[in-house]
């Protein structure tokens, strides 16, 4: 991952939105999201989680992936995507 240091102003405009903010250049072009670190982690979780039931429903009839099929999948994508 990448590294790119904002100036003050900058962070205090990203802080003070909510939500994901997307980022554009001073043409309009869009160029990225921003998501901000809550205090549980890095990541924001949408919508509601699975019912134990529901859970328990996806584990019996839902497929099934082997570590190496997922880590194939991620590649190809990976080099889809450049």
């Amino acid at each position: 991952m990448s590294t790119v240091i904002i100036d003050g102003a900058t962070r205090d405009k990203l802080l003070a939105a909510s939500g994901e903010i997307e980022l554009r250049d001073e043409t309009g072009t869009p160029i990225g999201k921003f998501v901000k670190y809550t205090k549980i982690g890095k990541y924001i979780v949408e919508g509601e989680w699975p019912s134990d039931e529901e859970i328990d429903r996806r584990l019996r009839e839902g497929k099934r992936y082997t570590a190496e099929q997922v880590e194939e999948r991620l590649r190809k994508l990976g080099e889809a995507l450049g």
